[in-house]
């Protein structure tokens, strides 16, 4: 397969890109330094964002000339009749290259004969400010949106970070001390007049004072001074004693001003390249000022005002930072505020204070509205368990602890589901819940169907047992599904469920968690139309509440049991579609779930399914609010969820001492019975 020529293939196609910009990657080859630096920035000035796959090949060295045409090796996939390769594309299209007989051509292993040289390592970096700068232009809007997001990010990275700083300041003190103690030793002149120097030049670096709010403190002179001086030192006091050991106060600063210096020089890095990326936005924003673009522009734009502008430009940035809000402005805004005030920047420091404070608020508004909606998703997991639930324990007085084994089958059935898809039906892969939520449904029914005529039938109106033996068939359930399968397993959700709908800056709702939100809502208006709305419904409802009189007017309640303990199962099974939508199953997964269940039904009210849907919300709701008020706590933040479930359960406790039998007590004949 290697040895396949592309000649007689269709003319190489570029996806539209011209021909100078073909012809100046293909110049890479035979290039020197100086032509590749005309190179990089002549592309710069095309800014076309399909170059992207192909600078990064060549970075690597994997970018190949194949018969005059631009290529790369893409993905391993596994081809009938091949078996596992890798396929030739065209490094701008991105298209499949076909060979004579106008089939895709594939290597069996990666084959870099005919690859440009890799560039000089000191150039890499050029290619890399090269390919962000043209990712701001990215045909895929995800990448284009994460790409001018991440301008805010270096941004913030440019303006001086006082932990660096801090760092050698402290190895500069001890050095200070140690040198200073050397003097009352009375070392030689030449050693003394060394060691005052360096002592004078740690002083003045100690000392210093940011001229800007961009500037650093200590700066990269005075760090050099303290580096000079000290080498002397170390010179003078290797010559007094050729024998001595290295010295242990002066290696350490010498490293922390080293890795100081490589900081600040990734900082210039950053600083010289943002006036650049500025220009670069703010074409994008004259040429779409409205557009889909436009928000993550501005704050763009205005986080490199506040670092790059002049003083004007910097308070105005600042305030629109704050107008902004979101976690990235705040960010800056943080940085600035500190900076500011360490260089006495009295106006920007008012503006960047004002502004954190409203962007906190924003975040503060943020973070409540996402604790909502995830007690609304965690809540929905525990109301269709509790469904299910509700209608075993509460209907038929059967206390099921194998109920969240009943959900772990679900989970597990989805897993083979999902399975069969990918290894039979891969282009149907992101519809298989189609056949998931059924299956589930069928198969945990189907078991709690056996498990109610093998053994439940025989224990009613026996509650201990029951729950003895429902404890059992969970143990049983977990160690069948742990010898079939393993430990811990994932499903792969469909694509379309991958990331989220993003509402308002920095307010992302995950498209899996609102699957399962209106999943579970689906699953409720049905239960409620079978319960009360059908001929089922009916028959459940009387054998649950007067089996005699039921059994006398014909009812087959031995059959009713059967069935209804076998929907209470598949509800469980239901419930199981959704856990692995975000998160990882195994065997044990239904006792994560099991007791938050039973709390679901007896605050609800037993038997009541507006109380289990009542009750399930509240408490998704209660234990998101609680986990991040303790997480807040420094002392409290490690044990913030245990201790959160401990205080969930204490106010449950409390609220049944008040309300023994929950949100929607039994009324009229039920009451009574």
């Amino acid at each position: 397969m290697g040895g396949l020529s592309l000649h007689g293939a269709p003319a190489p196609s570029a996806a539209g890109v011209p021909q100078e910009i073909v012809d100046a990657l293909k110049g890479l080859k035979d290039a020197d330094a100086a032509g590749r630096q005309k190179t990089y920035t002549f592309l710069a000035e095309k800014g076309d964002a399909r170059l992207i796959p192909a600078l990064k090949a060549y970075k690597d060295g994997s970018l190949q000339l194949r018969d005059d045409r631009l290529v790369i090796f893409g993905d391993r996939l596994t081809v009938p009749g091949k078996g596992s390769v890798l396929p030739l594309v065209d490094a701008l299209s991105g298209q499949n290259v076909l060979g004579p007989d106008g089939q895709p051509i594939y290597f069996a292993k990666v084959d870099l004969s005919k690859a440009i040289k890799a560039p000089p390592r000191m150039e890499k970096n050029a290619i890399l400010e090269l390919t962000s700068a043209l990712s701001l232009l990215d045909p895929d809007p995800k990448a284009r949106l994460t790409s001018i997001r991440d301008v805010s990010e270096r941004a913030a990275r440019a303006l001086p970070d006082p932990a660096d700083a801090t760092r050698f300041l402290e190895e500069t003190a001890k050095c200070s001390a140690s040198l200073t103690s050397r003097l009352g030793g009375k070392p030689g002149a030449d050693a003394a007049s060394a060691i005052r120097d360096a002592v004078a030049a740690m002083a003045a670096a100690t000392s210093e004072r940011p001229a800007a709010p961009a500037s650093p403190a200590p700066s990269d002179a005075a760090t050099a001074k303290v580096k000079s001086a000290l080498r002397k030192v170390q010179d003078v006091l290797k010559q007094a004693a050729p024998d001595a050991a290295a010295d242990d106060t002066i290696t350490p600063i010498l490293a922390a001003a080293s890795a100081y210096q490589d900081r600040l020089e990734m900082r210039k890095k950053i600083l010289d390249e943002l006036p650049k990326t500025a220009a670069a936005l703010r074409r994008q924003l004259d040429k779409d000022p409205n557009g889909p673009f436009a928000s993550a522009l501005h704050e763009a734009v205005a986080s490199i005002d506040l670092v790059v502008g002049d003083p004007a430009a910097r308070i105005a940035a600042a305030k629109a930072l704050g107008s902004i809000g979101t976690s990235r402005a705040a960010n800056l805004l943080r940085k600035a505020v500190d900076i500011s005030g360490r260089s006495a920047d009295s106006d920007l420091h008012a503006a960047a204070d004002a502004a954190l404070r409203s962007a906190d608020r924003y975040q503060t508004e943020v973070h409540f509205v996402q604790n909502t909606f995830a007690g609304l998703s965690a809540g929905s997991i525990l109301v269709l368990l509790a469904l299910g639930l509700s209608i075993i324990f509460g209907l038929m007085g059967v206390i099921n602890m194998a109920h969240g084994e009943f959900m772990m089958v679900g989970a597990f059935t989805t897993y083979v589901v999902a399975e069969a898809f990918k290894a039979h039906l891969p282009g149907a892969y992101d519809y298989y819940l189609l056949a998931a939520i059924p299956a589930a449904f069928i198969v945990a029914g189907a078991v709690g169907f056996v498990v109610e005529w093998l053994v439940i039938r025989h224990l009613y109106g026996r509650p201990l047992e029951t729950l003895l033996a429902t404890w059992g068939i969970g143990l049983f359930l977990i160690q069948a599904v742990r010898w079939k399968f393993g430990d811990t397993l994932s499903v792969t959700p469909p694509k379309w469920m991958e990331g989220g709908v993003e509402v308002a800056p920095d307010l992302v709702f995950p498209l899996n968690r609102v699957f399962i939100i209106g999943f579970c809502g689906l699953c409720i208006a049905v239960v409620y139309f079978m319960v009360n709305r059908t001929k089922l419904g009916l028959m459940l409802r009387a054998t649950t509440q007067n089996r005699e009189m039921a059994a006398a007017l014909g009812v087959a309640t031995r059959r009713v049991d059967g069935f209804t303990f076998a929907l209470g199962a598949g509800l469980a099974g239901l419930a199981g579609v959704a856990v692995p939508l975000y998160n990882k199953i195994n065997p044990s997964i239904g006792q994560e779930y099991i007791v938050d269940s039973f709390m679901v039904v007896v605050v609800g009210g037993v038997g009541k399914l507006a109380g289990a849907v009542w009750a399930g919300l509240g408490l998704g709701f209660l234990g998101k609010y609680i986990e991040p008020i303790l997480g807040s706590v420094p002392w409290l933040a490690s044990g913030a969820s245990v201790i959160g479930k401990v205080l969930v359960l204490a106010l449950i406790i409390i609220f049944l001492q008040r309300r023994p039998q929950g949100l929607f007590p039994p009324k009229g004949r039920v009451a009574d019975a």
